[in-house]
């Protein structure tokens, strides 16, 4: 190793050293925990969300399951004749059965699938919620002059005078 890069390397060394002693002097913000969870949770707002999003999946779901039932179906038929059928009439049935098969993954990924109708309406729906809940957590950390607001799951350990989850509820009018 040559000086250089062993000089270059005492230098990192003692900046990593001394860091975490000259941050904790410049930075003694007060820092809070929100469960952010249990606040979604026994938002009403939530509960109207979930049952929204239960009624636009529940045709969605219902038309692939059929879907899926008649391939099915249609497979079972084709094993039990697929003897008795001439090789051209197999060739024939067999890219019908994949077109169908490419059909509902098609139409699963559209639907279900990431960046799908789905994943859209839960986010159009569930954003204003969320934005609700942080401008309440916002107002909060402001009010008892909270520098940092961390999850509460994410967390390690914090102590209960540290937890705005109770007052953000009561903000919100959450029982």
């Amino acid at each position: 190793m040559n000086v250089t890069r062993r000089a270059a390397m005492v230098v990192a060394l003692g900046f990593v050293l001394a860091a975490p002693q000259s941050f904790a002097a410049q930075s003694a913000e007060k820092v809070g925990v929100v469960d952010s969870g249990k606040i979604l949770e026994r938002l009403p707002e939530t509960k109207q969300a979930e049952a929204s999003m239960k009624a636009f999946v529940g045709p969605l779901q219902q038309e692939l399951d059929r879907m899926q039932q008649n391939y099915q179906k249609a497979v079972l038929a084709y094993r039990q004749q697929a003897g008795s059928m001439a090789k051209p009439a197999r060739d024939a049935k067999e890219k019908e059965l994949t077109l169908q098969g490419q059909s509902i993954e098609k139409y699963q990924q559209e639907k279900f699938g990431r960046g799908g109708i789905v994943e859209k309406k839960q986010q159009e729906i569930l954003t204003p919620i969320r934005q609700k809940v942080l401008g309440s957590i916002e107002a909060i950390a402001r009010q008892e002059g909270v520098g940092v607001v961390i999850e509460k799951n994410v967390s390690l350990y914090a102590t209960p005078e540290l937890d705005l989850t109770f007052k953000v509820m009561n903000q919100l009018n959450i029982k």
